[in-house]
């Protein structure tokens, strides 16, 4: 293989978002090698500049770690894993001050303190707004990681495989470099998966393009455990009307809390219909019982309404300003002024909460591989309360780094191997997906149908024959759009292995086949899980069962249930 083509480092960070950038922070800090390989533009692609500005960690006096464990818990209806809600709730605040170091800046009271809001979920204000949100964040990591000569950043890659091994434990990967649309290989002991999680598997959804669940096909296809994939985690107010910002999240949160914005939510009759400040599964709920009766918009949504604000014009313009400044600005710049009009807004696929099942120290079932961020599963449990989510990043992302530097130094290198079989084998699924080019489907229209499907029949509710009937459908395009893609080979325009400088229909024949397999996984865990909880809602089964367990899946095993780790609430009374 030639020497531009093979690449040698100690870690392989596959994604290069808020936790990928921790965890390069934190193992070169500790003397490795590191490469992040990154989809698309490190800094300006992905999930994580798409996030907004909560960040959740204890910083008043009359809050403590105990209160946002225990709300934690309670927010993900009792399927979050408590060792790692705990390590959350520990270490969340000492990774805020971390990001500052790195020049991530805060809101902050006249003191010099934070200054947290109070969202959904949490017993007393603890959510801290970063300037710029999750932009502004990654920004400052990306920074932080380029003083470090140890890190190597590679923009435009794409990993198609992690190589194991004779032991089952990573000593590689093999990826498409966008840039000359060449196949290329890397060896390395340990790997973490920080990729993002899998919301363009659904029509409808706030997420950037690229969230297709790379991470948790790379885990599956390397045979680690994968647990709670039909854990969804809906946004309950997107805008779906006016067309020309169709897509604009906009926080109830902030909406519907008299000391920020004073504003209210409403049915298409112009009535309230919420009280207090629900949690986001239980204001979806209420959503689609308000559009199930007849009472929606006209569009399908609810109303929000910050026309009849609590607070003057002025003082709602300066909220505004202060609290959801790019939001009004898009809004107001498109014509719709949110102090005028009321916009409609409705359910979209926001944040998976499953994915790969981890440990407290990120460490997943297949020894050298690890997974952090929302790629990683077992955190949120059927809900996510707001603010966890950035904050998972950064203190998993510490984890992870810390765990695979401690593997690097234990597992002794094996030195440089050959890997121009992977490389051809890598290369003959990328010519067959190539010749999707030549097929009566284009790539992005067999994806607009998988989403489609899996909107319909695996959306906010779902029911046994509706699963089933998902499954079939995904198996029936998969058979039609790839399987018989091997013989029409001869039909590519490119000879074997050159796919040409960044190739995207072949990448989008590439995330269109993972996510058939992830949207089969998907159906089969909500078959799997009897009961309706938090965003898991079954037609068929109402309530919730006694026990929270959670739903495991792996590469040619049957679906497994597994006990929720719990933690004994008396040691935080010590």
């Amino acid at each position: 293989m030639k020497n531009d083509h093979f690449l040698e480092t100690d870690v392989l960070i596959v994604g290069g978002g808020g936790a990928g950038m921790r965890a390069a922070i934190e193992a070169a800090s500790l003397g490795c090698r590191v490469i992040v390989a990154n989809k698309g533009a490190v800094g300006r692609s992905g999930t994580t500049p798409m996030a907004m500005e909560a960040y959740q960690a204890v910083c008043s006096p009359e809050d403590s770690e105990e209160i946002h464990f225990q709300d934690t818990v309670a927010g993900g209806r009792e399927l979050g894993d408590e060792n790692l809600i705990r390590v959350l709730v520990k270490e969340a605040r000492q990774r805020a001050q971390d990001l500052e170091k790195y020049g991530v800046r805060f809101k902050k009271k006249a003191d010099g303190s934070f200054d947290p809001m109070h969202h959904p979920g949490q017993s007393f204000p603890r959510t801290l707004f970063i300037q710029g949100g999750g932009y502004g964040m990654l920004a400052g990591l990306v920074r932080e990681a380029k003083k470090n000569s140890k890190i190597k950043i590679m923009s435009d890659v794409l990993v198609t495989k992690i190589l194991l091994d004779q032991d089952r434990v990573p000593c590689g990967a093999i990826y498409l470099d966008l840039k000359d649309g060449k196949v290329k290989a890397i060896q390395c002991p340990a790997v973490i998966l920080a990729t993002g999680g899998y919301e363009e598997l659904w029509a409808f959804n706030d997420a950037s393009l690229t969230a297709c669940g790379d991470g948790v096909f790379l885990a599956y296809e390397a045979g680690a455990k994968l647990v709670d994939l039909e854990m969804l985690l809906f946004y309950p107010t997107v805008v779906i009307h006016p067309p020309s910002v169709k897509g604009t999240l906009f926080q109830y949160e902030l909406v519907i809390n008299p000391e920020i914005l004073g504003g209210r939510l409403l049915n298409g009759r112009d009535e309230p219909f919420i009280a207090g400040m629900p949690l986001r599964d239980a204001l979806i709920r209420a959503i689609c019982q308000e559009v199930k009766m007849g009472r929606g918009t006209k569009h399908g949504g609810v109303f929000i309404d910050l026309t009849n604000s609590s607070l003057s014009r002025e003082n709602l313009t300066g909220a505004l300003e202060k609290w959801q400044p790019n939001q009004f600005h898009y809004l107001k710049d498109m014509g719709v002024d949110l102090r005028e009009v009321m916009v409609e807004v409705a359910p979209h696929a926001h944040f998976t909460m499953g994915g790969v099942a981890v440990d407290e120290c990120a460490r997943t079932s297949v020894g050298g591989l690890y997974a952090a961020g929302e790629v990683a599963g077992n955190l949120h449990g059927a809900n996510r309360v707001s603010g966890n989510a950035l904050a998972e990043t950064q203190v998993f992302g510490v984890r992870a780094g810390v765990s695979a530097a401690t593997w690097v130094n234990r597992k002794k290198n094996p030195g440089v191997k050959e890997f121009s079989a992977a490389v051809g084998k890598a290369e003959a699924l990328l010519d067959d997906l190539q010749s999707a080019r030549n097929h009566f489907l284009r790539p992005w229209q067999i994806r607009k149908r998988l989403q489609e499907i899996m909107w319909q029949w695996c959306g906010i509710e779902r029911e046994a024959e509706g699963l089933r009937r998902g499954l079939a459908e995904l198996e029936k395009l998969e058979r039609e759009s790839f399987r018989s893609q091997a013989n029409r080979r001869e039909n590519n325009l490119l000879p074997s292995g050159q796919y040409g400088a960044y190739p995207q229909e072949l990448q989008d024949a590439w995330e269109t086949w993972i996510m058939i397999t992830l949207g089969k996984l998907v159906c089969t865990s909500a078959l799997f899980r009897e009961e309706t909880r938090g965003h898991h809602i079954r037609l068929d089964y109402p309530a919730p069962a006694e026990e929270a367990v959670h739903t495991f899946l792996s590469k040619g095993r049957e679906p497994e249930r597994g006990k929720v780790n719990k933690e004994d609430l008396a040691q935080w009374k010590k």
